[in-house]
């Protein structure tokens, strides 16, 4: 019996490093698109008909995990909004035209805007900006292939997601809360809130999110919609503080935490889900994370003792 076949799009990005690892330690026959030459595939989901009309055989599977990131629905959203409809459409074509059965699609917790209260696959979604937005129509057309039966597709709604990126050099999401405050507290000493710092945040470690993809893989479950949640939700005051707490604590950095006086206003919620399954509880610890980041940007820089 051959060995399921994994293509990955978007497999160069943070989520889909670790994946392809992951699905490979487990024993999967993993192909990688990119939109550069490094992949088995090149995807430029750019160029959607050329991504659909694409010719690939023996995929079983395909996990889809490419979408502009938040910067540019700021700079140039129209293109944004464009890219990600005809995209995920493509994506889901070219399944289609080459008799691939499943679909993995990553969207965002984002599709939920700002709302409050218990967050679960059962909410309806309140998108409050074109990132969320996007993500929710990309959704839709997700679940319309998925009920006419031209492919069997889930989804998967992570939230702010930390762990050591497999790559330092080449990693590109330093903007990012988990990443950025780590790193501004080795590089710089501080860590600069552009805010109070008092809106929530859900954590989720990567690995956690790679075992519920390996779960829908083997059990191909009725579901269809699952929250990739943590076990660790707290202000963004609160993780810059826990930063702080690290680096004192266990590398001797002291880091000074700037930030704006004031109270602002934040939806008090609970990310989780409906789908509760005794494997798929999260287990990766945020602390954990700080210190196997700092170190590993201390011995990058050359720092760590």
């Amino acid at each position: 019996m051959r060995s399921k076949s994994i293509l990955i799009s978007g497999a160069d990005g943070y989520i889909g490093q670790h994946l392809v690892k992951y699905l490979r330690k487990h024993h999967y026959n993993v192909m990688t698109a990119t939109r550069g030459r490094e992949g088995d595939l090149r995807m430029d989901f750019s160029e959607p008909s050329e991504v659909a009309a694409l010719i690939s055989s023996g995929i079983d599977t395909m996990i889809h995990m490419v979408s502009p990131n938040e910067a540019l629905y700021k700079t140039d959203p129209y293109r944004a909004l464009s890219e990600n409809a005809a995209g995920i459409h493509a994506a889901l074509d070219f399944c289609k035209n080459n008799n691939i059965n499943n679909f993995i699609y990553f969207s965002s917790f984002h599709v939920f805007g700002k709302q409050a209260g218990r967050l679960t696959e059962d909410t309806p979604v309140t998108p409050c900006n074109d990132y969320g937005l996007a993500h929710y129509n990309a959704e839709q057309t997700v679940q319309m292939f998925d009920r006419t039966n031209q492919v069997n597709a889930w989804i998967i709604r992570p939230s702010n997601l930390f762990g050591v990126p497999v790559n330092l050099n080449t990693f590109k999401r330093w903007n990012l809360i988990p990443f950025l405050f780590c790193r501004e507290a080795v590089f710089s000493n501080t860590i600069t809130l552009m805010t109070p710092g008092n809106q929530l945040r859900n954590f989720v470690g990567v690995s956690d999110v790679c075992k519920k993809v390996l779960w829908i893989l083997e059990q191909g479950p009725k579901e269809r919609i699952f929250h990739a949640y943590g076990n660790e939700t707290m202000s963004v005051l609160q993780f810059a503080l826990l930063v702080q707490k690290v680096a004192l604590e266990i590398f001797r950095i002291p880091v000074q935490i700037i930030r704006p006086e004031g109270y602002d206003q934040f939806a008090d919620f609970e990310f989780t889900s409906v789908n509760n399954h005794s494997s798929l509880e999260p287990s990766d610890e945020l602390e954990t994370f700080v210190v196997e980041l700092i170190k590993a940007l201390l011995i990058g820089n050359e720092r760590i003792d």
